[in-house]
């Protein structure tokens, strides 16, 4: 009787132990499949080039080999308000033209159209919006899916200082932050 509950439990064991470890290897391998995302530290500020309207756009990257889903930005301004018990920060947002896109292309350093690259775009006039660096700053966040495994990333870039966040111009096409 002995032997046929070592028999049993060793079966059990070892077949637990083999399923943890084969899941576990799973998803590591599972996980290197993220999201990767870098965003523009400056925010180009312009002209629409289809209604003439002033325009601020910020500039997103996809820098994984597949493309993401799932995407929903939001750009906030945040405001400083002191209390009788501290300060707190209270946000607004910020309308963006198309904040939930379908999907950014995968990262290729060989396409002539630069589909991985997104610009999000904002008429509202951050100029008489953020009027004060002492109390106010700018916060931009994505989320995206990558389309593979699944998995959701969460990025954010804070702009801090008006007059080295707001530049004039236009981003440059393709794997770029620069501002012409």
């Amino acid at each position: 009787m002995t032997n046929w509950v070592v028999f049993i439990l060793d079966k059990i064991v070892l077949a637990l132990l083999f399923g943890v470890v084969t899941s576990a290897i799973f998803f590591l391998i599972l996980s290197r499949f993220r999201p990767k995302i870098d965003i523009s530290p400056k925010i180009a500020h312009g002209l629409s080039t289809k209604t003439g309207e002033t325009i601020y756009r910020i500039k997103v990257i996809n820098r994984t080999r597949s493309p993401l889903t799932d995407i929903k930005a939001q750009l906030h301004i945040y405001k400083n308000y002191q209390t009788g018990t501290g300060e707190i920060w209270k946000s607004d947002e910020i309308a963006l033209k198309r904040s939930d896109p379908i999907s950014i292309d995968r990262y290729d350093k060989n396409d002539a159209d630069a589909n991985y690259a997104f610009r999000f775009l904002t008429y509202n006039d951050l100029n008489i919006t953020w009027n004060d660096d002492s109390v106010q700053f700018l916060r931009f966040r994505i989320f995206a899916r990558h389309s593979v495994s699944g998995f959701g990333g969460f990025f954010l870039r804070d702009y801090r200082l008006k007059r080295n966040s707001i530049i004039d111009g236009d981003f440059s096409k393709g794997d770029t932050f620069e501002i012409v």
